[in-house]
């Protein structure tokens, strides 16, 4: 592994460290009950993640010769923020299996079934109760996160008052926006598409949160209240066009990644019927034949492996892998260009690392 990469990920590791311990306060946990609901609302927490998205924040608050440590709440805000939006979309996507174990809904219909004596029916029903409602005290707690940077740090009161705002308004409502277009788009016709569609609804899923992380993180670190300043603006959009690489990535994972390394189900996005660029250039490069039996199987819930196992094959041979792989190096390389306005410092260094990352990673 390039010492480059190493260095990444030794510093990921060491900020996903601050940013656990500042979640697993004595003081926050008293407020969840009762324990079931705690439970769930701590579930993806207490797993191993890559927190890419508040380790961003943190760099980006380095990168502009801010102090760390005073956006160590905004970064567990945003790491909250992410964790609801998972609670709620694996329930969407109907997946079973998130960071290496059962999803929220998932685990709690298991415990209303084993331990609590409820029927199949009323088991599922609970999980997605209590998985809705965690995810929404997970959103409320995103919030209480942020006004800690002024109430706990030095923060100017109304730089916290301007990065609450803009999440709660901005950035809910493009992030809400791209998931009800990616679900209504799995009902319509796969060539009814061109790509450009299909990265504006993944910017808005994912580019649009990483935007905000290295937004909250610089102006955090120039305690500005100002988001057009020239280093914010390079590094916001540097960040949301990398997360909008690696939700290209996190397609062909979907897809052709390793089950195990992932933590979570492939084929299931063939078996939702998700319509990526994957799949996307695949159709396009399709025979008539090839592409009956494209259809035939994306979305459909009750697919077999073997059924899941040709389309994987179809969709390689076809480029659509490949495709979305150059497609995700152009973004990347076109993102790099953000930085230069920084000034030279390991901070940038690492976010430019960081952004190799996005498009190499196998987990």
């Amino acid at each position: 592994m390039a010492t480059q990469a190493i260095d990444l990920f030794l510093e990921l590791e060491k900020r996903e460290r601050w940013v656990t311990a500042y979640l697993n306060s004595g003081e926050f946990k008293k407020w969840f009950d009762p324990a079931q609901l705690r439970e769930a609302v701590y579930s993806y927490v207490q797993r191993a993640g890559k927190r890419l998205r508040p380790g961003v924040l943190l760099l980006a608050c380095g990168a502009v010769g801010g102090d760390e440590k005073e956006a160590i709440p905004a970064a567990a805000a945003v790491e909250m923020f992410h964790t609801w939006t998972l609670v709620h979309d694996d329930l969407i996507d109907n997946d079973e299996k998130r960071r290496g174990g059962y999803t929220v809904h998932a685990q709690c219909s298991k415990i209303a079934k084993e331990e609590m004596g409820y029927t199949d029916r009323q088991a599922k029903d609970y999980g997605r109760d209590v998985a809705i409602l965690a995810g929404d005290v997970q959103q409320g707690w995103s919030v209480s996160l942020l006004c800690d940077c002024s109430l706990k740090g030095k923060v100017k009161p109304e730089v916290t008052i301007t990065l609450i705002r803009m999440l709660e308004s901005y950035v809910l409502n493009t992030l809400v926006s791209g998931e009800t277009l990616d679900i209504l788009f799995a009902r319509q016709p796969v060539e009814s598409f061109e790509p450009e569609q299909i990265i504006d609804m993944l910017w808005r899923k994912t580019g649009a949160l990483y935007e905000y992380c290295a937004k909250a993180g610089s102006m955090i670190g120039l305690d500005t209240t100002d988001a057009n300043d020239e280093k914010v603006v390079a590094l916001s959009n540097f960040t949301g066009r990398c997360g909008t690489a690696f939700q290209l990535q996190d397609d062909i994972l979907g897809i052709v990644g390793d089950e195990n390394q992932l933590g979570k189900p492939v084929g299931s996005d063939i078996r939702e019927g998700k319509r990526t660029t994957v799949i996307y250039y695949a159709f396009k490069n399709a025979s008539p034949q090839q592409k009956d039996r494209l259809l035939s199987v994306l979305g459909n819930q009750k697919a077999t492996e073997d059924e899941i196992t040709e389309v994987t094959e179809l969709l390689v041979q076809l480029e659509g892998v490949s495709e979305t792989k150059r497609m995700a190096k152009r973004i990347i390389e076109k993102a790099r260009t953000q930085l230069d306005v920084l000034p030279e410092s390991k901070h940038k260094d690492l976010l430019l690392a960081w952004a190799d990352f996005m498009i190499s990673r196998d987990f």
